[in-house]
């Protein structure tokens, strides 16, 4: 039963698995090197140490690293020199401005993207109200033109000569429509938009 045990226990040493434990010890070093270097700074940004206000992720794992720590506290005192950077000297390519300029520009175009949708979602009139209700203008200001004039010069441009007619026959349909609604006050169906 105790070499079934070991046997099990021993395939991960295996001569074959030796390049992934290197790659493996590789990386945890690199992620508590990177772990110290984090720290400093937050504590250099803010003054404070994470040690004092640890995470519910470190009070949990704590165990963890118990020992990693403390081998570790040996090497962080002579690799100090190599983390700290000074960046108040540091020059920055005309690549990197346009490269900021460029991001700065897709965040406003999101940004008036995102309010445009608000305000396009705020429009919508909800299933279960009526139409006839909703006010479609949300000031009581005068209208800026003459009702119905950029509709007549589309009219003319459309129809030409015969507009008028056209433009009565519309208004007599929409009259007749707006007569029904009101004798037989229909239910709306509801109309939701697809955003695929």
């Amino acid at each position: 039963m105790q070499e079934d045990v070991s046997s099990v226990m021993s395939w991960f040493s295996s001569p074959v698995y030796s390049r992934y434990w290197q790659h493996y010890q590789q990386a945890m070093a690199w992620h508590q090197r990177h772990r110290r270097a984090y720290r400093k700074a937050l504590e250099a940004a803010y003054g404070y140490s994470q040690e004092r206000y640890p995470s519910s992720h470190q009070r949990r794992y704590a165990d963890w690293n118990a020992g990693e720590e403390e081998d570790g506290e040996d090497e962080e005192s002579g690799s100090d020199s190599e983390i700290e950077c000074d960046v108040s000297n540091m020059e920055i390519s005309e690549e990197l401005r346009q490269y900021f300029a460029q991001t700065e520009k897709h965040r406003e175009d999101l940004k008036k993207q995102q309010q445009l949708e608000a305000e396009e979602h705020d429009s919508y009139v909800p299933a279960d109200q009526d139409m006839r209700g909703v006010s479609w203008r949300s000031s009581k200001a005068p209208p800026l033109e003459r009702p119905g004039e950029r509709r007549g010069a589309e009219m003319k441009k459309l129809y030409g000569r015969d507009a008028a007619k056209i433009l009565a026959m519309e208004a007599a349909m929409q009259l007749s429509f707006d007569r029904n609604c009101d004798l037989k006050q229909p239910k709306y169906w509801p109309v939701i938009p697809l955003k695929l």
